[in-house]
């Protein structure tokens, strides 16, 4: 005879409760199962064991993963902070207390004009926790993640991601800027082909910014040849009081957009877009604070309101 169902007032199961955030984290159970150290069969069962308690289900299932229901959604923020609290609970008894460095990496664009937002919200939520972030380029970022030397990186692009796991944080676009007065200031758009007839200034090979940029243009027949090499975006952004335009962020030149120093266009035929990503390694040996920020990460990602580029 099969035991009845567990009632909901009964306390729910960590080892339940962690396999569940664990299969949100990932977006699948083999993730989750892989995160927990769990075989799937394993990994399945406390989830529907959870359900069961519940009496709804938690996780949508499809083709691609799965994904929080309604009731999975009200449940994950309350299951993150009690699996946080078990965590302090133990540092607290074992007599140390929750702190820790959580090691970052991020290209120039991500770490100049999306961590700063990113890192100020999770320092709130989890104060006990110190960021410590090396800005550099994107390829170099990915050696450091691969590398297991940072616990995460933000990079930007079109780079191989295999074997890491990555969270979509923002989305840029890359626009043609110029200075103010430029014989094309005042235009709003403008095609690949005119971009030969101008000097163009860039950053230093390795800059995730030039990379997708170029790669892109050169797919469309166009190829683009520095007159001037920077390492820095403030060196090229100064570069362009002498002419010329440069491929960049759309983040990147927000400040002098407003100032009226710069102006931005769009290429109207080629597609610009793109992710900005946090990765990790796929199954690493994470420590806690690097865990806590990815599931921050994770969560404001899942939770995201509505106008939100995630």
């Amino acid at each position: 005879m099969s035991n009845p169902p567990r009632q909901p007032s009964e306390p729910l199961s960590s080892r339940e409760i962690a396999v569940f955030v664990a299969a949100v984290d990932a977006g699948s159970i083999q993730g989750a199962a892989e995160a927990m150290h769990l075989t799937q069969s394993a990994a399945t069962k406390r989830i529907q064991a959870l359900e069961r308690q519940l009496g709804t289900p938690l996780l949508e299932r499809g083709r691609n993963g799965v994904r929080p229901t309604p009731a999975g959604r009200r449940l994950y923020p309350d299951a993150q902070r009690a699996l946080a609290a078990l965590a302090a609970g133990a540092e607290a008894a074992a007599g140390r207390s929750p702190s820790g460095t959580v090691k970052l990496a991020a290209s120039r664009t991500a770490g100049g004009f999306v961590l700063p937002e990113l890192l100020a919200g999770f320092r709130r939520d989890h104060p006990e926790y110190r960021p410590q972030v090396d800005v550099l380029n994107s390829p170099r970022v990915l050696e450091l993640v691969r590398a297991d030397e940072v616990g995460i990186g933000f990079v930007e692009g079109d780079d191989n991601l295999d074997e890491l796991e990555s969270t979509t944080v923002s989305r840029d676009e890359i626009v043609v800027a110029v200075a103010s007065g430029h014989a094309w200031d005042g235009r709003e758009e403008i095609t690949a082909a005119e971009l030969g007839r101008e000097r163009y200034i860039s950053r230093e090979p390795g800059s995730g910014s030039r990379s997708v940029a170029e790669n892109r243009l050169r797919r469309a027949g166009v190829d683009l040849v520095p007159s001037l090499e920077l390492a820095s975006l403030a060196g090229v952004k100064r570069a362009l009081s002498d002419g010329g335009f440069t491929l960049i962020s759309d983040l990147a030149v927000a400040a002098e957009l407003r100032a009226g120093s710069l102006a931005a266009l769009r290429i109207t035929d080629i597609d610009l877009g793109r992710d900005i990503s946090a990765v990790r390694r796929r199954n690493g040996n994470h420590d806690e604070p690097s865990r806590s920020f990815w599931r921050w990460l994770r969560r404001r990602t899942i939770f995201a309101g509505p106008g939100s580029p995630y």
